[in-house]
């Protein structure tokens, strides 16, 4: 009953919506981005990116994706509801708690062996990020997947907007990148708080005992999406990781603060192929699948195109304006980080289409190819050229990936009708 008025909102609203809290949580970013990037300087904005680095790269990896097939499985109308959320949430916290014990005794541990006793406190606060992250996630998608595109969209600002007082609060007391780090831990303790009241006042906060009946085929869908998912986090971290281990903080401060100008502009086609996700698989005919897609598909890349431009040409007074004089370096790694843009943000939309095709092995496959081709080339390029060399293999691998789910694609982007 919940779902019903929410489906009958229009696509334009739900797109709205969903640029709407886009461009809300990236004004917030962009905000908290300026403020540590000029309290920390470049060495420490890479040392705060080092930290979150490592439990935000275990907590995907350890979902096995369940809050994506919850998704599925409740915007299809396939199964029980509460039964599927209440299995997927007592696996996710175990799952959790397991990766949030290995992060704290290995993962961690190896990353900042070298890095002073701030950074190491800094990066032990932050496992609590592991569980915090999982968990906000997968009631975030619970409500993607009752289709409640509005409480979706202003859940996922709480996060940022509480960032960024904590942000403040940090800097306005001097408190340092321990500080920063508490800001950051604390905002996704929030978002997980507020997603999960939103979802008890819809009723869909489940907690009883999970049944092996109905966590089957929940896990089963999991691990089909999950191998292409892992894969699509390891690519969107490989290049953090590179640096991390070959360059030194201050490339990766530098190397961060071109990426959060470049991210905002990948959040446009993340967010709207979010939105449209369960309303494109609710769909009951393929035709009118493909017609979503492809209007999908036009108005995320005119809207990123535009937007890369203006950012291409304005790099450096942009970085000055925002961060200051001494990230003035990361403007070159603009510019070569937004040709990869465009191809980056389409992948986005064919990932929407593989999906509703139901083919998340044909995104592992292609999501592979990437990883593969990306760490090659960084490992060729990063210890000759550093922090551009990075910026050139991003660029390149956008290309390619995109190249081959558009030929994966091609069905469906072709198909006519509906």
């Amino acid at each position: 009953p919940v779902c019903v008025p929410l489906f009958r909102q229009s696509r334009g609203a739900v797109i709205f919506g969903a640029l709407l809290g886009t461009a809300a949580t990236q004004a917030a970013n962009l905000a908290t981005a300026m403020i540590v990037a000029r309290a920390l300087l470049p060495e420490g904005r890479g040392d705060l990116q080092l930290v979150v680095l490592w439990p935000m790269l275990a907590a995907p990896i350890a979902s096995l994706s369940l809050n994506e097939a919850l998704l599925v499985l409740t915007a299809s109308g396939s199964g029980d509801q509460r039964r599927s959320f209440a299995a997927g949430l007592w696996i996710t916290l175990a799952l959790a708690l397991l990766a949030a014990v290995v992060a704290g005794l290995w993962l961690a541990p190896s990353a900042l062996a070298l890095r002073p006793d701030d950074v190491k406190e800094a990066g032990r606060l932050c496992l609590w990020l592991v569980p915090a992250t999982m968990l906000s996630t997968f009631f975030l998608d619970a409500l993607r997947g009752r289709l409640d595109h509005r409480g979706w969209a202003v859940l996922r600002t709480v996060q940022a907007l509480s960032y960024l007082a904590g942000t403040l609060v940090a800097w306005h007391q001097g408190s340092g990148l321990v500080g920063f780090a508490l800001a950051f831990v604390a905002s996704h303790g929030l978002a997980l708080a507020a997603s999960g009241l939103r979802l008890a006042a819809l009723g869909g906060l489940a907690v009883e005992a999970p049944d092996k009946e109905t966590a089957a085929p929940l896990v089963s869908l999991g691990l089909r999406l999950h191998t292409g998912f892992v894969i699509q986090v390891l690519g969107g971290r490989v290049d953090q990781i590179a640096i991390a281990i070959l360059l030194d903080p201050a490339s990766l401060g530098l190397y961060a603060a071109a990426m959060t100008l470049v991210l905002g502009l990948l959040q446009l086609a993340q967010s709207v192929s979010q939105a449209m996700f369960p309303r494109v698989l609710a769909l009951p005919e393929r035709p009118a699948k493909a017609r979503q897609v492809r209007r999908t598909l036009a108005l995320v890349l005119g809207g990123v195109a535009i937007a890369a431009i203006l950012m291409f040409a304005l790099a450096e007074i942009v970085i000055r304006l925002l961060f200051g004089a001494a990230f003035a370096p990361a403007a070159d790694l603009v510019r070569l980080l937004l040709i990869g843009i465009v191809p980056h943000a389409s992948r986005e939309v064919f990932m929407l289409a593989l999906k509703v095709e139901g083919r998340p092995l044909a995104i592992g496959r292609a999501e592979a190819m990437s990883l593969g081709f990306f760490a090659g080339l960084l490992a060729l390029l990063v210890p000759r050229y550093g922090a551009v060399g990075t910026a050139v293999a991003y660029a390149a691998t956008q290309w390619l990936v995109a190249g081959i789910m558009a030929w994966q694609c091609r069905g469906l982007l072709t198909l006519r009708g509906g």
